[in-house]
């Protein structure tokens, strides 16, 4: 986005007041992520609206609301004629606000006092929610295509032979897709001398899902950048784009390009 608005880092650092260095942390990867009460003034810096910026998954709780609202605990607390402590302990779901403190607050984050009580309770239920285990993904063809597999026993070992030789002109057999199932065989021996496009689109037929399912993500990302860009160029008469590692960002015409098959494929 800050590319598309020929926009520099340290250009970017002087409108949100902050060093060129936490522009480039935050672009860097995802251990380094702006504070919550930074995402609004980047948004708006960048010409964004905040949900589509940064989409929240899920209701706003207390702490969510504050940083929608710009503010820092420590500033919140300055401007209500408080201390850190109210604040803090009701975004850790540990007491509620005081009814005053509660309508002041809705007041300066720009809400109902009936939202704020609702994300009030959401803190409260975060703090006393059942952890989550987060599995690892399921990372190259083989594990990808045994997981969708497992999640899909209507679809028969049968179904998806089937579906790869339709589009590969092969010969498989359903005893080949047991094999990947009971791990005799890798994908790799499976569909040795095969197209990987066509098996990919295979299997995505087969399995119901989107043949980007069974590629890495660089190999996504690139196939979404070249796709973009054609689009692009045919949009415009004739723009280029230079793209991943090109000393040249992402064009605003590719942007608006982005835009458009969004709000197209939103129906809006």
């Amino acid at each position: 986005m800050r590319r598309g608005l020929d926009l520099t880092q340290a250009a970017l650092a002087t409108i949100l007041g902050v060093s060129k260095t936490a522009v480039v942390d935050w672009e860097k990867d995802d251990e380094h992520c702006p504070p919550p009460e930074r995402l609004p003034a980047i948004a708006k810096a960048l010409g964004e609206d905040l949900d589509v910026l940064f989409p929240r998954y899920g209701p706003p709780d207390l702490a969510d609301l504050r940083a929608d609202a710009g503010f820092t605990q420590s500033k919140a607390a300055e401007v209500l004629g408080t201390t850190r402590v109210p604040l803090s302990n009701a975004e850790r779901g540990k007491k509620p606000l005081s009814p005053d403190l509660l309508v002041r607050m809705a007041a300066l984050y720009g809400v109902t006092a009936e939202e704020l009580a609702d994300a009030q309770e959401r803190s409260r239920d975060t703090v006393t929610a059942a952890p989550v285990t987060m599995l690892r993904a399921p990372q190259g063809l083989d594990e990808k295509l045994r997981h969708l597999l497992e999640c899909r026993p209507k679809v028969t070992s049968t179904d998806v032979a089937a579906a790869v030789n339709r589009k590969t002109g092969a010969g498989l057999e359903p005893q080949d897709i047991e094999d990947l199932r009971t791990r005799t065989r890798s994908a790799e021996q499976v569909f040795a001398g095969l197209s990987l496009a066509a098996v990919r689109d295979g299997l995505a037929e087969a399995l119901g899902v989107a043949h980007f399912e069974f590629m890495d993500r660089e190999e996504v990302e690139q196939d979404v950048i070249d796709a973009l860009a054609f689009l692009t160029d045919k949009r415009e008469g004739g723009v280029t784009v230079a793209a991943r590692g090109a000393t040249r960002g992402v064009s605003p015409e590719m942007v608006a390009t982005i835009k458009e098959l969004l709000l197209r494929n939103s129906g809006k």
